[in-house]
């Protein structure tokens, strides 16, 4: 079933920047974009070998051993319950370049997710061979917050990462780095700019 209008805001939280570094963490929820009302979450604590991560890039990504013995799944599991969210918020129809045939998939939003969190997602399921029914084009609130500046000449914060931005505009900051903490942040603030960009074209 394909519904217009949802979104699914997403964040993959890593045990460091680089290929060889884990993904530990994966969170997202999906939108209704006409209210803006959450409605489905997905959260995962992703298994790792602790001697693949950076321990700075844990430190600072709320890793606590004690809740990833408890409750971290495999990532072959992440990519399978993942899958199961993404195909219940199929609002995207695109066609097979094999067959010709039509099929839904979901509509991925995340702050700086074109070019880390989105390929780091396509990376994860294609090591586990599996289907990620989801647009590839990822819309990215940083990529948005490029234009926004660009376009109004207004002078940008010292950076564009996320809890910069959202305090740039006013949206309260509660640090945390838990993954679904800053998907609901990236929303804030992708509301933020569309409520800007349509008071710019009523102006």
């Amino acid at each position: 079933m394909i519904r217009p209008r949802r979104a699914v805001y997403f964040d993959l939280e890593t045990g460091g920047v680089t290929e060889k570094h884990p993904d530990i963490q994966l969170a997202a929820i999906a939108i209704d974009e006409e209210t803006w009302a959450e409605v489905d979450a997905f959260e995962a604590k992703i298994r790792f070998e602790i001697a693949d991560a950076d321990p700075e890039a844990l430190k600072m990504n709320a890793y606590d051993r004690e809740v990833w013995d408890r409750d971290a799944i495999t990532p072959a599991a992440t990519c399978v319950g993942f899958a199961d969210f993404l195909n219940r918020h199929r609002s995207l129809e695109l066609v097979s370049k094999r067959t010709g045939r039509p099929y839904g998939v979901a509509k991925l939003v995340g702050h700086n997710a074109a070019s880390f969190d989105g390929p780091r997602l396509m990376s994860l399921f294609k090591k586990h061979e599996q289907f990620l029914p989801a647009d590839p084009r990822v819309r990215d609130t940083c990529q948005r917050a490029f234009w926004y500046f660009d376009e109004t000449g207004l002078a940008p914060p010292e950076n564009y990462k996320l809890a910069t931005l959202c305090r740039h505009f006013g949206i309260e900051v509660i640090e945390s780095h838990e993954a679904l903490a800053d998907v609901r942040l990236t929303v804030k603030l992708a509301r933020k700019l569309r409520e800007l960009a349509l008071e710019r074209r009523a102006a």
